[in-house]
């Protein structure tokens, strides 16, 4: 397996993008306005063009944007719309909001939640009965006791264990295909944690196409783009749309080639609008579900929308139907409810203040740091200051913190992973990828950090665990205590890592007592525990072959070579699995998973290797180094050089230790 160093961008950016970019709690953004706080709110055009201007007109802003468009609304009408950089770099060509076509990427999950509400009304769907009444043919297999509902799909809880797709086929497929080509299994009880869902939307617009009998695009189209006179949106690309459509760049301001949905015109993410477009949206919304005597939907239905129905914890915002909660830290104690999109080179945020009749969207057509959280800070900061008062309660008892420590695993991206422990004055410590933090509480299963992050914890009725901190997408679930192997005692030097790899779900003996430390470890094995870390569900159909005992491993290698993990497989593309993997392939892989999740590679240049390395291997093996993701095999010589042993098998021991340590040491500063 010759491993290429070189990473395809136009592969592998797309298919993480949606996981990762926004799942993180934005730490705070210093903004400091030169115009006289607004406490009354946004009321006047001129006043709010005027703070906008300022905003986008800082250095350190400009420096970092392409393009952006701006909409504010309020008692129903645009009090501003408009346009700041380019569409494109290259004509300069400048963003004019009511014409300029943004992929809004999530956002659209508001549009097929709109769908699925309109259907409710008129009684076609019941959002609490069995969803298997909706499906057809098409069969969930539901491995708990729990009935799956249409609302469990609008808040994020169906309990699925894959809910984001990414790699396959380049060729573009339907909606109802990719449905019935990734089908997943429900193995939490639907309603007991959120995990961010993007099939579960596929699936709602799926339902919506069986139960209208006309196609999802069309059916959005006809009872809500029209109605509300959106005539620059679809979930199809047509020719009229492309040739008003925003660039996306990278953080670097290179273009990014134009991507296709996956799959198309998808109800979850595949939505083309306008600046212009939205702000009918965000009018119809927080006027009762009308839009210039053109009703969508009935006052109830959107009160319904924008109420929260699932937290972890009171005092935490939580998922409405379609809506979410992300940047609490900024809504200073106003209600705010809204919806994000991210896909490469397109970010949006659209938020509503409906006891305040206001809404705002904010797009940009680049990647970089989070302008979106900057700007929606700077706007509550400046339209609405002030921050709720939060009082600590008694010190908790050593026994109830207690209760809450140990590790917490992301259920959306696994290798995300939260180290809970109580310090001695009764207050927790959670170590995560942003650092280490003490949190104080300040009610019954409620923590803040020194930054104002607050940290949620749940104890569901059948004992599961969960908490909620600095990472928006998803909640983090217990992990049982490790594994005992009967050839891992505990004073084996790799004991430690051994059983946190357990833990963690990787590595896994297959109910053996035995580990077997020592044991070459075979390319599919350590593939298939490192893509288990990504939360992406394996391949189902594949042509490799292998020996019986790897073939449990083929659907996850599959997708390690679709996503292009793993390249440079030869002329004829073989790929032997049961091959054992070198230590040096190991850590190209674990670079190349480092770089997609963008953590951790600040320094990846300055070790200094002794002994053999490929030249295509150098760069990963230095970040392996740098990182210290390595156990006691390795030593660095009276030089201070490290002979990294590249060119030799990967052990089992020093898999776990490679890959306990990838989730322990990832960092997001």
């Amino acid at each position: 397996m010759h491993i290429r160093t070189i990473v395809c961008r136009k592969v592998l950016l797309p298919v993480f993008s949606s996981l990762l970019i926004a799942s993180f709690v934005p730490q705070p953004a210093a903004y400091a306005s030169a115009l006289k706080p607004q406490t009354t709110g946004v009321t006047e055009a001129k006043e709010a063009e005027a703070f906008a201007d300022q905003f986008f007109n800082q250095p350190q802003i400009k420096k970092q944007l392409a393009g952006a468009a701006v909409v504010l609304v309020k008692n129903n009408q645009i009090l501003l719309e408009k346009g700041y950089g380019y569409a494109d770099i290259s004509s300069k060509k400048p963003i004019d909001p009511e014409k300029t076509v943004f992929r809004v990427a999530s956002i659209s999950k508001l549009f097929t939640a709109t769908a699925v509400m309109q259907l409710a009304e008129q009684g076609a769907i019941d959002l609490h009965a069995g969803l298997q009444t909706y499906l057809g043919e098409l069969n969930i297999v539901n491995k708990t006791n729990k009935t799956l509902t249409m609302e469990h799909l609008l808040t994020h809880t169906s309990g699925f264990d894959y809910t984001d797709s990414a790699g396959g086929s380049a060729q573009e497929i339907s909606n109802k295909q990719f449905i019935k080509e990734n089908v997943p299994t429900i193995v939490r009880e639907p309603g007991e944690a959120y995990r961010y869902d993007n099939y579960a939307f596929n699936l709602q617009g799926y339902i919506v196409e069986r139960m209208t009998g006309v196609p999802f695009t069309q059916y959005v189209q006809e009872h809500i783009f029209k109605p509300l006179g959106m005539g620059s949106s679809s979930f199809k690309l047509t020719p009229g749309l492309r040739k008003d459509l925003a660039v996306p760049y990278t953080a670097q301001k290179d273009p990014i080639p134009e991507y296709p949905s996956r799959p198309a015109e998808s109800p979850d993410g595949g939505m083309f609008s306008t600046g212009r477009d939205m702000a009918q949206f965000m009018i119809a919304q927080l006027n009762g579900g009308q839009l210039a005597g053109a009703r969508i939907l009935s006052g109830d239905s959107v009160k319904d929308m924008q109420q929260i129905h699932h937290q972890i914890h009171p005092q935490v915002p939580g998922t409405g139907y379609g809506f979410e909660s992300f940047y609490q830290n900024s809504y200073n104690g106003q209600r705010v409810i809204g919806k994000g999109g991210d896909l490469p080179g397109y970010h949006s945020w659209m938020w509503l203040m409906p006891e305040q009749n206001v809404g705002g969207f904010v797009i940009f057509n680049s990647d970089g740091p989070d302008l979106r959280e900057k700007f929606f800070k700077a706007f509550m900061d400046h339209y609405y200051p002030g921050k709720p008062t939060t009082a600590s309660t008694t010190v908790t008892s050593q026994a109830e913190l207690g209760q809450l420590t140990g590790i917490y695993q992301d259920l959306r991206l696994p290798f995300w992973i939260l180290q809970v422990s109580a310090t001695d004055d009764g207050k927790l410590k959670i170590k995560d990828p942003y650092g280490s933090h003490i949190l104080r509480e300040i009610a019954p299963l409620l923590f803040e950090d020194e930054l104002g992050n607050k940290a949620a914890f749940k104890v569901n009725s059948n004992g599961t665990q969960y908490a909620f901190y600095n990472k928006m997408d998803s909640w983090a679930k217990k992990v049982p205590e490790p594994p005992v192997y009967s050839d891992v005692g505990k004073e084996h030097p790799y004991a430690a890592w051994i059983h946190e790899a357990g833990q963690l779900g990787v590595l896994a003996s297959d109910g053996e007592s035995a580990f077997h430390p020592e044991r070459e470890i075979t390319r599919a094995e350590f593939i298939s525990g490192l893509m288990h870390l990504t939360g992406v569900a394996p391949s189902k159909n594949t042509t490799l072959t292998s020996e019986p005992e790897e073939k449990k491993y083929l659907g996850y290698v599959q997708k390690a070579i679709e996503l292009g993990l793993v390249q440079g497989r030869g002329p004829e593309q073989s790929f032997a699995v049961t091959a054992d993997i070198t230590r040096q392939e190991a850590a190209v892989l674990m670079w190349r998973a480092a770089m997609i999740a963008g953590v951790n590679m600040t320094q990846s240049s300055g070790a200094k290797l002794a002994g053999d390395t490929a030249p295509w291997a150098v760069d990963a093996v230095k970040y392996i180094v740098n990182n210290g993701m390595y156990g006691p095999e390795l030593a660095p010589n009276s030089a201070g050089a490290l002979d990294y042993r590249s060119t030799e098998p990967l052990l089992r021991q020093e898999a776990a230790a490679l890959l306990s340590l990838f989730c322990n040491r990832l960092s997001v500063k």
